[in-house]
């Protein structure tokens, strides 16, 4: 169990890429082989995995919400189960129309999880990219939002630029979480700090790929309302990507830290 801070609320982030594994087994016979296989067993783990970090929003990057490798049950649906708790779920992919005909990409997605009350969900599209899906949760004091940014850098730029003119016309505290894909390196995130997001944890913060850890592609943003309790990677080896705990509470003053 980590270290949860008095008063504070749990983000856990984590792509968790279909459950359908890591490392070089997943590639074997050939590649992306694991992408077909069975995830049962580990979409069970990755849930317990989930609740042993008692969070209280889960953003999951890369869900499966009920395709033939998980016998068409929904990981979302089986974390907020377990969780006892409540889940928003939004395909990723721009050409739905196409998606839906394909058996597997049509249950690809991300999904939130949480036990707070939600006072509303939007699903933006941005603009550019195959994977345009943004799932913005509204809570009582304050607004996250789930993203899964293009590997391409042309589209995801504009991406990022699309989320920072949102963030610039926050009206309440913003959290935005998600893989950004940001193999550039943080600079790429230019334009959010500019519209007044800092990123949560240390400024140099691998998770990607899990086994060795090189490209920071996951994050937590944060307006200054959002003061920072506690930050954690734990080194879990269910998925390629590694998971963000991130502990947090209001600040009225809007001065985070």
């Amino acid at each position: 169990m980590f270290f949860l801070a008095e008063n504070g609320l749990r983000l856990v982030l984590y792509n968790i890429r279909y459950c359908t594994g890591s490392g070089w087994t997943h590639h074997f016979p050939f590649p992306f082989a694991g992408s077909l296989r069975t995830t049962n067993g580990r979409g069970s783990d990755i849930s317990e995995f989930i609740a042993s970090l008692d969070p209280d929003i889960v953003g999951l990057v890369e869900s499966d919400c009920g395709s033939f490798r998980n016998s068409g049950r929904s990981h979302p649906e089986a974390i907020a189960d377990r969780l006892g708790q409540q889940f928003v779920f939004s395909p990723k992919y721009r050409h739905m129309r196409l998606a839906e005909r394909i058996p597997v990409l049509r249950h690809q997605g991300n999904a939130v999880v949480t036990g707070l009350p939600m006072s509303g969900t939007i699903v933006h599209r941005l603009r550019r990219g195959i994977k345009n899906a943004v799932i913005e949760t509204g809570f009582e004091e304050f607004t996250f939002m789930l993203v899964h940014l293009s590997v391409g850098l042309g589209a995801r730029r504009q991406q990022i630029l699309e989320l920072a003119r949102i963030a610039s016309h926050r009206t309440r505290p913003l959290i935005i979480a998600g893989d950004f894909n940001t193999f550039g390196g943080d600079g790429e995130l230019g334009p959010l700090k500019r519209a007044g997001l800092t990123k949560a944890g240390p400024l140099s913060l691998p998770t990607f790929p899990s086994q060795n850890p090189r490209h920071g592609l996951d994050m937590v943003l944060h307006s200054p309302e959002v003061a920072i309790l506690g930050f954690d990677v734990p080194s879990v080896l269910f998925s390629d990507h590694l998971p963000l705990i991130c502990d947090f509470t209001l600040d009225p003053k809007g001065k985070g830290r």
